[in-house]
Formats: C-alpha cells, sequence, structure tokens
C-alpha cells in the first residue's frame, strides 16, 4: 500500500495511516473521578495504545492502532500521530497520573558505573551514523544496576511532551524489563519476546540478572524465529527446555506463530501485569496483546 501524501511548509510528507485494532471508552466521569484516575500510553511508529483507568482501576478507555504502510519515515509517522491525538478525546482529560512510553526509539544499556550523564549522543556514536539530531533520555534499572539510554527524534519527543510532562515520558523498554525481572525465576533461565508490529525486543535473564536484550526488525516469520532462536544459541539453551514467554501484537492463528510453536516448546502467554480488568469487548484480542501496556 502506497502512503497518502500532503503538501506543507514546502514540503511533501507522506501519511501514513494508523489503523484502528482496538477502541473502547465510556463516558468520561466528572473531574473528581479522575483527579485520582491514571492513563498510559505507548506510543511509536509502530502503533499507539492508550489504557485510561479511574482511581478504582475501572476502565475508562481502551484503545489501539497500528501503522500501514509505514516506511521508517520519521516525519510522515510524526504527522499522523498528530492528527491522530488532535483528534483523541482521551488526551484531552485531566489524571492525577500519566505515563508515555516510547515503544520504537534507539536504546543502548550501560553499566552504572561506566555511565555519564551529561554526554548521551557518544553512546550512540556506532549505532546512529545518518547524522540526524536526536533528543536523548536516559532511566536507571536498578535491578540490573545499569542504565537506559534512548535516543528519539525532536518532532516525536516535542509532540509528546505536548500531553505528557518531562517526568512522564520513558521508553518502553524500561517497565517492560522490570516486569521480567519479577517474572522470572530465582535459578535458571528465562527467556522474553514482546512484538510490536514488526519489530521484536528479546530478553533473556538468568537467575533474574539481564544477560542479553536486543531490538529486531524482521519482514518474515523466519527472520523473527531466527533472532529468537540467536538468543537461545548465544547462552547455549535448549529451545525444548527452556519457556518462551511471548506477548505484544502476536496472534495464535498467524504463520508466525505457528512457526515458532514447531521449534520452540513451551510457549506460553503473560496475564496482565497491573491491576485493572479489560472491558468484556476486549476479549476480541488476546490478554498478551495489552501486556506491555501494563507493566507502565
Amino acid at each position: 500500500m502506497n502512503p497518502l501524501r500532503i503538501f506543507a511548509a514546502g514540503f511533501i510528507y507522506p501519511i501514513f495511516l494508523l489503523s484502528p485494532v482496538f477502541s473502547f471508552s465510556t463516558a468520561w466521569p466528572g473531574p473528581a473521578s479522575l483527579a485520582s484516575g491514571v492513563l498510559h500510553a505507548t506510543i511509536g511508529t509502530d502503533g499507539v495504545s492508550f489504557w485510561a483507568k479511574d482511581g478504582t482501576n475501572k476502565t475508562l478507555a481502551l484503545k489501539s492502532w497500528q501503522f500501514t504502510g509505514y516506511s521508517g519515515d520519521p516525519a510522515g509517522a510524526e504527522n499522523s500521530l498528530r492528527q491522530l491525538f488532535g483528534a483523541e478525546d482521551t488526551l484531552g482529560q485531566t489524571f492525577s497520573t500519566k505515563i508515555c512510553a516510547l515503544s520504537s526509539p534507539p536504546l543502548t544499556l550501560v553499566p552504572r558505573r561506566l555511565f555519564t550523564p551529561d554526554h548521551l549522543a557518544p553512546y550512540f556514536k556506532l549505532l546512529l551514523r545518518d547524522g540526524t539530531a536526536y533528543t536523548h533520555g536516559y532511566e536507571v534499572l536498578e535491578e540490573f544496576d545499569c542504565v537506559l539510554i534512548w535516543a528519539v527524534s525532536p518532532g516525536l519527543y516535542h509532540l509528546c511532551r505536548a500531553y505528557f510532562a518531562d517526568h512522564q515520558i520513558s521508553h518502553l523498554a524500561v517497565p517492560l524489563l522490570r516486569a521480567y525481572h519479577q517474572l522470572s525465576p530465582e535459578e535458571g533461565y528465562a527467556v522474553y519476546a514482546n512484538l510490536r508490529g514488526n519489530k521484536v525486543q528479546i530478553a533473556v535473564l538468568e537467575r533474574k540478572n539481564l544477560v542479553f536484550f536486543n531490538v529486531f526488525e524482521f519482514n518474515k516469520p523466519s527472520d523473527l524465529l531466527y533472532y529468537i532462536l540467536l538468543a537461545y544459541k548465544q547462552f547455549d539453551l535448549n529451545p525444548l527446555e527452556i519457556t518462551l514467554t511471548l506477548s505484544g501484537t502476536l496472534m495464535e492463528d498467524s504463520d508466525a506463530f505457528r512457526l515458532l510453536a514447531r521449534y520452540i516448546r513451551p510457549l506460553r502467554f503473560p496475564p496482565l501485569f497491573t491491576s485493572g480488568e479489560l472491558p468484556e469487548s476486549a476479549k476480541s484480542l488476546p490478554v498478551h496483546y495489552w501486556f506491555d501496556l501494563s507493566t507502565l
């Protein structure tokens, strides 16, 4: 599918369609109820999800979109996100707590003893060589005694800043890795894969210690299988003995899932990580679809 294009300020930008995957909302309660409510959002060039709850953890809104036809141009993606945000009433409400997790920016992990907060760009010298300017941020992962540093396009960061304060913006990998730490056994290995569109975040933990984490882009199911088995091979793990925990946009009736099930057993899907029940209509999607959003 070829993206639509618009002409603005002397430039032609492609419009990558944000296709709705799921949408649920109730009538917004009064300010008193929202005063103790929360809004969690995952935002990136792979898609957008919102989960709004009141002070009793009742779901007020649960929505998700995925990009169609995205080809790596951040300006077009940001324009599509800007249009969506401008029309989305969830972002116009006032919540006591708001968290925005950026799902797609490049990242790197650095041992805490080697981390220097004053100069973040050099950490990406080998990863980002396109000469593009980036906005950087970092977060300490005490559980693993390391620092996660991320780089995001200024346009996407400022777009999120219109709705979330600086301290409310993080990288999705941070809450995801913290959840994996809690879910992992005290002894042995645990392998995790979280999918968002055509990207997969793979983590390996040994006795709750993070020994591997990377993000891969795949174009076909065999690529996905290759990257996951690569993580197993790196630590000499048997994919028929060590469980793979899957979450995200992977569906059980997909070719990718069927291929994984041939070579890796057992597979398991995690429950929601946070309190709060999904609305009945959300059962049209598997619970693991919302796992990363629930870790915020």
